[in-house]
């Protein structure tokens, strides 16, 4: 299922918090916790948002991997290392000093759709993202890939 689509700026407050796109906010309530669960990016200065639904997801999926193979053992370390932030009444969710500092979030954040996840970016550091990946899929058309 595609959950999240689009693009979104939206401004930091002074305290840290933003507001997450309202068209993707149903997509976020859940049952005992409404909000996003984000999670510093791994090679990226942005930061992965998702619902709970697909931490459960993700929960089930490594159940039925072998509990004892080391690369379980990291990926649950990371996805489960992850801040849960909840909506306040206005559907703004206060994003952690470490996860602003870590991703370079300062003034703006723009929360780009993945379909069942969705990336928070400093915009300029998209720029150069989107950049390199209109390259990469440039080069693999030319290549009849």
């Amino acid at each position: 299922m595609t959950e999240f689509v689009g693009k979104f700026l939206n401004k930091i407050d002074k305290k840290g918090r933003v507001s997450v796109p309202a068209l993707w906010r149903p997509k976020l309530l859940g049952e005992g916790f409404s909000g996003i669960v984000a999670q510093l990016t791994n090679g990226y200065n942005s930061v992965d948002g998702y619902s709970k639904n697909y931490l459960e997801r993700y929960q089930d999926w490594l159940d039925k991997q072998d509990p004892h193979i080391e690369g379980n053992e990291y990926e649950a370390t990371l996805i489960f290392g992850s801040s849960m932030l909840p909506f306040d009444r206005e559907g703004r969710v206060l994003l952690p000093d470490l996860i602003r500092k870590k991703a370079q979030l300062e003034s703006d954040a723009l929360f780009v759709g993945m379909g069942r996840k969705f990336r928070i970016w400093e915009p300029s550091s998209f720029d150069i993202y989107e950049s390199k990946a209109r390259e990469y899929l440039n080069k693999r058309r030319s290549l009849g890939q």
